[in-house]
């Protein structure tokens, strides 16, 4: 056997997102190295850890999944529990800091105690059915992502005890950035740290062990003298070069109906300049696969069974390019597909695209999109490259549509200010009608500071002052890192108090929509020959506007989609003072979104075909 390849179980481990799909880095060397003349064998092992939770009963399992749900995998999950059996000193000397977290979801140190059981239970059967492996293997290695990392070193650490001469790589998000040099310098039993692409990294590592290559590629490491090196960087070659994930389906805990197939459209952020967001650290080549290669994946999975219909997209936006959704919609019409997730940028919408993803079959699950804010200086600080009125564009379009659509809504942020909170919430009591629509679901919540974010590595030009250690590294007293895989790192603003202020006010007006209805917020438009109709309720005060003539004209000019105000005067054979004095005047009525600097407008009445 040349490679062993692990997954480990997720922190959410009992998610369909996670725990019913399987690992796409496993299924995607199970492809390419028996290709390459090489022997694979991969253990999804995170697809079956709920069902060993189940073993312990219905009270265990109801705390297990309490301990996720109600405090947060970033502050208190399952990794907690294997990094306190893989330091169980450390555990010890921490069991206060404990307590202090679990008193508030109604759980105990017993309770933790409980836990550590099941997952001392998992850990030495998963190790049973790798032990007969690895002897005959040059390589192990584990994928880690979404906190994947205490289990994978925990049951690294077992292999190393049992085969101390094999060598062990970890990769993924988990071991992304900076923290790469914290893990190799501070756990020993790993001896290599990947940090690009699994594909070449793997085989080209394979070869390093080999002798055939002097150094590897894309993995950190210890040289004879014990000094860390640093990697030589390989970049990944074409999606569309390599053969189609291979998954072994009769290991797979789950009948075929159930499995949720990783799919990618693509690989690695388009934009890649986010603030908040860690994936530039992560050293993935952006890359877009083509309409033919997709459906060309999606009937080999058919092929091996009708079964096979449940899909996971998994690109960090799925439309790289806007183009091959159009035409990979004409492939999915009708073959009965069913989609748990996809994660768009919001500039790249409209309505053509979105007409297409519903002709890729069924949506489970709402689609992400990256609203984030409403105003426009903070999504200029957070370097999104799209602007509050294309965000509201985007939600309108959707509700028309149907289209089932989450968001999260930052309440805080670096540099922001009470003027940005005052349009935020300036924006959402104008856009009511729109996020009271049943098919759209918002989450306010804090910025947090991921470990390999911009504004973790570049603090000195933000208003922000971290921690020295993460959330998770701080919970355990004597911890050997700072960090620890993607966890965030306490933080305070320079205006923390302001922004506590502005955090508490987008909440309340979050809290407050979420309360109201459509039957009593709406705001509907309808052409009748040369009148257009428009009624607005809000909170079940009804008003009636009738717009004629030019009125008319301007309000459905931008009725789908953004439009220029420059570019009306030409276009209708109106003055500019006209133009300027009629959207002024919707403005006030609430007819329509003005952007930040009036350059550009938003009709906001929505079309009902059923009133």
């Amino acid at each position: 056997m040349d490679f062993v390849f692990v997954s480990m179980p997720y922190a959410r481990f009992d998610s369909k997102w996670f725990a019913n799909v399987p690992n796409i880095n496993l299924g995607m060397l199970n492809g390419l190295l028996p290709h390459q003349g090489r022997s694979v064998k991969s253990f999804h092992f995170h697809m079956e850890y709920m069902s060993h939770v189940k073993q312990f009963g219905a009270d265990i399992e109801r705390k297990f999944i309490n301990l996720s749900h109600k405090f947060g995998v970033e502050y208190l999950s399952l990794d907690y529990v294997f990094a306190s059996l893989l330091y169980p000193d450390s555990y010890l000397r921490s069991r206060h800091r404990l307590a202090e977290r679990l008193g508030p979801i109604g759980l105990t140190l017993n309770d933790f105690e409980v836990f550590r059981e099941v997952a001392t239970s998992f850990i030495t059967t998963a190790f049973f059915r790798l032990e007969p492996y690895l002897k005959q293997t040059r390589l192990v290695g584990f994928s880690c992502s979404h906190y994947q990392l205490g289990g994978s070193l925990l049951m690294s650490s077992k292999i190393k005890q049992a085969v101390p001469q094999l060598p062990i790589v970890v990769g993924g998000k988990d071991v992304a950035g900076p923290f790469s040099r914290q893990l190799k310098g501070s756990v020993e039993h790993i001896d290599f740290v990947a940090l690009g692409e699994c594909e070449v990294t793997v085989p080209t590592l394979l070869d390093y062990i080999e002798g055939k290559e002097r150094h590897p590629s894309n993995v950190i490491y210890k040289d004879e003298a014990g000094r860390i090196r640093e990697p030589r960087i390989e970049e990944n070659a074409s999606l569309e070069a390599f053969p189609f994930p291979e998954y072994d389906y009769e290991a797979l805990p789950l009948p075929l109906n159930e499995i949720i197939l990783p799919l990618e459209l693509g690989r690695g952020c388009p934009w890649g300049k986010c603030t908040f967001c860690p994936d530039q650290a992560y050293n993935i080549r952006c890359q877009s696969k083509t309409a033919e290669r997709v459906a060309a994946e999606l009937d080999h999975y058919r092929e091996i069974s009708p079964d096979l219909r449940n899909f996971f997209i998994l690109d960090s936006d799925a439309l790289k390019q806007p183009d091959t959704i159009v035409e990979l919609s004409k492939h999915l019409e009708g073959k009965g597909c069913r989609f748990h997730f996809a994660e768009f940028r919001a500039e790249r919408m409209n309505r053509k695209v979105v007409k297409a993803l519903l002709d890729f079959g069924e949506w489970i699950t709402p689609f992400q999109v990256g609203i984030e804010t409403f105003s426009d200086h903070v999504l200029q600080v957070m370097k999104k490259g799209v602007h509050a009125l294309k965000n509201v564009e985007v939600l309108k379009l959707v509700a028309e549509m149907g289209i089932p659509l989450q968001f999260n809504l930052f309440t805080c942020y670096p540099d922001m200010t009470t003027e940005d909170m005052n349009e935020s919430l300036r924006i959402m009591d104008s856009i009511i009608h729109i996020l009271v629509c049943e098919n759209i679901q918002f989450f306010p919540g804090e910025f947090y500071l991921p470990a390999d974010c911009p504004i973790f590595t570049e603090i000195d030009h933000y208003k922000v002052q971290k921690s020295s250690h993460s959330l998770f590294a701080d919970m355990f007293e004597g911890f050997p890192m700072p960090g620890f895989s993607n966890y965030p790192y306490a933080y305070a603003f320079d205006n923390h108090e302001e922004q506590f202020r502005m955090a508490g006010a987008i909440r309340k007006q979050a809290e407050r929509i979420h309360k109201k209805t459509k039957r009593e917020n709406f705001m509907y438009y309808k052409e009748e020959a040369d009148t257009l109709r428009i009624q607005i309720c809000r909170d079940g005060q009804k008003r009636d506007y009738t717009l004629q003539g030019m009125e008319k004209e301007i309000y459905l000019c931008a009725i789908e989609h953004i439009r220029q105000v420059k570019d009306l005067p030409e276009e209708l054979g109106l003055s500019p003072d006209t133009v300027h004095t009629i959207l002024d005047d919707f403005q006030d009525k609430g007819l329509i979104l003005y952007a930040s600097d009036k350059k550009t407008f938003l009709s906001l009445a929505m079309y009902d075909d059923k009133r």
